[in-house]
Parts: C-alpha cells; structure tokens; sequence
C-alpha cells in the first residue's frame, strides 16, 4: 500500500502537484491527530482487564508537538556547555569551521527533482572537499524557497584545513551594514556544487551552532507560522528526508576546537510512557486512533483509556475489517 507521502510524490514527479497543493495536503495530514493504542501483551485487548491495562500515546508526526519535543530534545545536548569565545580573526586571521549554504539553481530541473537529488548531491559535495582537505564533522539541515527548491544550510569543521579569513562590510535583509568573515579559499569550493554558494567563517562558536539550530527548529514547528518552515515540512515530509543530520564526530569536533574536556560517561535506563523506570513488562501495539474518536485532549500525550474508549477502538476496527 502506497503512504499519502508516497502518493503526492509521484503527483509532484508527474507535474501534476504543485508546490501549494502539496502544503495543503500536509496541513490536512499534520492537524489531524492520532495515538497509538497499546496494552499488555499478556492480555487480550477487548478483556474485562483493569483500565490501567490500556493506554493511548500521541503520535509523531513531523511538524506537532510531539515531534518538535523530540528534534529539541536531540539538540539541546549539542554544544549545551560552549563558553562565549569569539574568536580575533584581526589577530589569528585563521579559521577550521565554516557555515555553509548552498542554493538551488531552478534551471536544472523541477522543485520534485530537486529533492529527490539533493541528499546524493550534498554527499558528493561532502565527499569532494574530504578529498581535497582532509576529515571534517557536519551539521546539516534542509530548507525550502518559496518556489519549493531545496538550500542546505550547514556547519563544518576541518580537522586538518585552517582557511585564510578577511572582513567584509555587508548589507543584511533591513539594510543595515554588518562584519561578515569570508574565506580566500571561496573559489576552491565551487566545482563542487551545480548552483551559487554561500561561504562564511564562524568567528563566535556558540553563536554559529544557535543560529544553525534555529533554522532546524523554525522548520520542524508548524506552529511556528513562518511560511518557509511550513513548506519545508511539507517537502521533508513528502520527499522522506531527515530535517537535519549531525555527524558522528561534530560534538567531539566542537569540544576540540575550544579545548574544552569533556566526560562521555553517562548512565542509562529504560524508562516507559510515564517516565518511571522500566520494568519487564512487554506491550503490544495495537492500533492507531485517531483523538476525536478517543475523545481525547491533544495536549494530552499520554493517557490510560477507560473501557469505553476501548470498546470504541474495537468497534472501529471492526469497521474497518468489514470495508477492507
């Protein structure tokens, strides 16, 4: 059986879906919400088991509350302990990490095709510098135009490469003049990317890691009401990409480009839907429902169902059994 995400991206593939028809497909998909019904395996669902036997969790969905709970959980631990160094590139005009954004030229091809190259092509741009400047971490995410190409923007950093730095007085969106930090070696990097690319060096290391975070929290929020990050959703979803990447080394990479030392020792357990300790107690899935027919609140993620909502969870998966 085919996903709606999967559905729409053959439409976009074939023309016949546009950019508008795809974000109001994905709003109609996000706002409607839904839990994963579950019980003890050890028991039959539709028993006269206690009402504690059964408990309904609200599920992810990209761009809910649920959702933007688990990419800010993700992040917090990134960076979380960064002093507020910036660094004298008057002094030490030298620098291993930069932030990246590479654009999307609309000539070659369709927004839909776009997607669907974007991941290979940022892996063959990754591949192309780690040949020609050695091991580097990243931090990468998507965003989307308003005409639905793709950008990236991301964070590198070098391992064994310190680029040249030089200041440059530039204006911003409001017309204001700023001090951006650009790099000798810009041209180096352009025969490895199809469309314009932006080039900076990262002179406060705290501030660069935050600013990449809010372009990843902007666009997993549908909440947030910025256009872009509504329609970054949308493709992410239909397009089946990861709102944003972080390579295995990038935290060990932060910590060493500040000199900092770190513990990774940690202690782990199993926790279950209530955030007490675990114990063996396996559960079973046994379907998804949507609120409406739970009589649920939504800003309730997880709830133990009485044998009403039960009953009426089995009732409309005998209706579904009987139209299917």
């Amino acid at each position: 059986m085919v996903s709606l995400a999967g559905y729409l991206r053959e439409l976009a593939e074939k023309g016949i879906f546009d950019v508008g028809d795809i974000v109001r497909q994905y709003e109609s998909w996000v706002l409607e919400n839904r839990y994963m019904v579950m019980a003890h395996e050890r028991e039959a669902w539709v028993s006269d088991a206690g009402e504690w036997e059964y408990i309904a969790v609200k599920c992810s969905k990209r761009g809910n509350d649920v959702y933007v709970y688990r990419v800010d959980s993700r992040l917090c631990g990134i960076g979380r302990n960064l002093p507020d160094i910036q660094h004298n590139f008057y002094e030490t005009p030298f620098t291993s990490m930069l932030f990246i954004s590479l654009t999307y030229d609309t000539k070659l091809c369709s927004f839909a095709e776009a997607w669907q190259r974007i991941g290979v092509e940022f892996n063959r741009y990754r591949a192309n510098l780690r040949k020609k400047y050695g091991k580097f971490s990243v931090m990468r995410t998507w965003e989307s135009y308003e005409n639905g190409f793709p950008h990236v923007h991301a964070i590198l950093i070098f391992e064994e490469k310190k680029f040249r730095v030089f200041p440059s007085y530039e204006q911003n969106r409001k017309g204001e003049l700023r001090l951006v930090w650009r790099i000798h070696e810009k041209e180096d990097f352009e025969p490895y990317w199809h469309s314009w690319q932006d080039i900076k060096a990262v002179y406060n290391v705290r501030g660069g890691l935050e600013y990449l975070k809010k372009y990843i929290l902007k666009c997993a929020e549908y909440c947030h009401g910025d256009k872009k990050g509504k329609l970054t959703l949308a493709m992410c979803w239909v397009f089946r990409k990861k709102a944003f990447y972080v390579s295995g080394q990038f935290r060990k990479a932060l910590s060493d480009l500040i000199r900092l030392t770190c513990s990774s020792k940690t202690c782990k357990i199993q926790v279950d839907l209530f955030n007490t300790e675990l114990e063996s107690n396996p559960w079973k899935v046994l379907g998804f429902f949507g609120a409406s027919l739970l009589d649920l609140d939504v800003e309730i993620w997880t709830v133990k169902l009485t044998k009403e909502q039960i009953n009426a969870c089995y009732a409309e998966w005998e209706r579904y059994k009987q139209h299917n």
